[in-house]
């Protein structure tokens, strides 16, 4: 597959080998991957009730890490009590403020096994692997409650994002688990070569 990015167009993407399929909106290639590796997760589709919309949500936060959006505005911490959103906020400001704390974490967690790609170190000061990962999960689930939270409204856009933020925060291990998935069998991140490709490859000096 290779991955054309415009800054004024959605990604495309198109496979390597001859094909007859024309070039697609990236977001066909993500929606594909991602139901595959949530039928081969702890987590298929509707498993838990309706979750349609949060494969669509997962979508199209792939398709804008992928498109090159970055971590600006998220705050490195472990500790919820250390966020700090800006002063004099309004609801939908201070929404999308724990909606990218969240969405980082949510990605850095299931793709690359990190709490977020900010800090230094994978694991906590004095903290082991487990404790950091549990703290790490702990403050991505309370970002979207938080975000859930500040997002109600009456509009109909704005429930169905609370709706699916409290979802992922409830669920959110799941979700992370179903991303770890998609980066392992899918996407090829994260491989390991085993003891016998890697003698192949050094030297035998």
């Amino acid at each position: 597959m290779t991955v054309a990015v415009h800054p004024r167009r959605a990604p495309t993407y198109h496979s390597l080998f001859p094909s007859l399929e024309p070039v697609r909106p990236l977001a066909w290639f993500f929606a594909e991957q991602l139901l595959e590796a949530r039928a081969e997760s702890d987590l298929p589709t509707n498993s838990r009730g309706p979750d349609e919309a949060i494969n669509v949500y997962l979508v199209g936060l792939l398709g804008r890490w992928i498109g090159g959006a970055t971590a600006a505005g998220v705050a490195p911490a472990q500790d919820p009590a250390m966020l700090r959103p800006p002063n004099e906020c309004g609801r939908h400001a201070l929404a999308e403020y724990w909606r990218r704390q969240a969405d980082h974490r949510l990605l850095a967690l299931g793709l690359f096994d990190r709490g977020d790609m900010i800090r230094r170190r994978p694991a906590g000061w004095r903290q082991s692997r487990a404790e950091t990962r549990r703290r790490d999960l702990s403050l991505a689930g309370h970002c979207y409650r938080m975000a859930a939270r500040y997002i109600g409204g009456r509009e109909e856009s704005s429930r169905g994002l609370a709706e699916i933020w409290s979802k992922l925060a409830a669920d959110l291990p799941a979700y992370v688990q179903v991303l770890q998935t998609l980066a392992r069998r899918r996407l090829g991140l994260g491989a390991r070569l085993s003891d016998a490709a890697l003698s192949r490859l050094l030297d035998p000096v």
